[in-house]
């Protein structure tokens, strides 16, 4: 989703909204400090979700395991990145990739971890610092790549120092991502904003967005044909899905990385993370209820209710192999 400080970019048709960095991506590796990666070990403030409530650990449906990270951006002593997060390890989180666009991609430490229901009024206890991150090694930001491939591998995993604080927990997750229903309800969770004019009380949100049949979550009419033949084959099934439109209950800016849980076998388990919206994908719809008519121009914004999510499934193996670390998956 949204970062605090994000650039409006025209990606051949579409627009994706991500922070970004200006280096060209044949010259630069994106994936993040390189002695985080396990494999090549082996080798050699201002952000909350559209719509929703305000949020305790105890009342989010899967417990305490969404957090914040406030992420220090690197051309400003002053300017922090706010993202959301889950934990799916006792050491391990998952977040958006494009969260780490405009940190130091060699720092190793690039901000803290908050575990609290606010970013803003927490305590010393309730924050650890990141020790480590890692992104997909074909990541690449908007800036850097002029296409499509942009919108992929949006996802990150970060280690934090110290022990997961008491009360928190980790959460399953989702190992096929074809098995995500586009009628069946998605619970999101975040720190990002209350709307698109960047309201925010810094706390912690929780929202449903429900899907009908008549009314089911989906990009328009030959949107995911069009992404996969500017892609490859089955890019969009295997790593994308797109939520809404669901006016007024969404995902905004600062909810980037966080949750998108659905219910397996009386169980919620992590499905999806928030990444954001673009003009392909989830265009701005010029209704509000079906059969909608969009502006293929712009993107949604967050009071559409509609947007890009990254799915984990596929993400698995890279995730295990390159943080050292056993998700717990369903």
């Amino acid at each position: 989703m949204r970062i605090l400080s994000f650039i409006f970019l025209l990606l051949l048709e579409v627009s994706c909204k991500k922070s970004s960095q200006d280096t060209p991506a044949n010259i630069v590796n994106y994936s993040g400090p390189s002695s985080c990666n396990i494999m090549n070990k082996k080798l050699s403030i201002k952000p909350q979700i559209v719509g929703g409530n305000p949020a305790t650990d105890s009342s989010i449906i899967t417990g305490s395991n969404t957090v914040a990270l406030i992420l220090n951006e690197s051309n400003s002593s002053t300017k922090k990145i706010i993202c959301s997060g889950t934990i799916v390890q006792s050491n391990l989180i998952l977040t958006a990739g494009h969260c780490f666009d405009d940190v130091n991609q060699n720092s190793t430490s690039p901000g803290i971890v908050v575990f609290a229901d606010s970013f803003v009024n927490y305590t010393a206890s309730q924050s650890l610092r990141i020790s480590c991150w890692q992104r997909p090694t074909n990541y690449r930001p908007c800036s850097s790549d002029n296409s499509y491939n942009c919108i992929l591998n949006d996802i990150a995993w970060v280690k934090f120092n110290g022990s997961l604080l008491p009360n928190y927990n980790i959460v399953q997750v989702l190992k096929d991502p074809l098995s995500i229903s586009n009628t069946e309800t998605k619970w999101m969770a975040g720190f990002g904003n209350q709307n698109d004019s960047g309201s925010n009380n810094s706390l912690k949100n929780v929202v449903a967005s429900i899907p009908t049949i008549s009314n089911p979550d989906s990009p328009p009419s030959g949107a995911i044909q069009q992404f996969n033949s500017y892609t490859f084959a089955n890019a969009y099934q295997s790593y994308l899905t797109v939520i809404g439109p669901n006016v007024g209950k969404g995902t905004c800016e600062g909810d980037s990385g966080g949750p998108v849980y659905v219910l397996r076998n009386n169980n919620y388990v992590l499905a999806a993370i928030t990444q954001g919206s673009n003009n392909l994908l989830s265009p701005h719809p010029l209704n509000s209820s079906p059969p909608y008519q969009f502006d293929t121009n712009n993107y949604a914004t967050c009071q559409d209710g509609y947007g890009v999510y990254t799915t984990i499934g596929n993400y698995v193996n890279w995730i295990q192999v390159s943080s050292g670390i056993t998700l717990s998956t369903y």
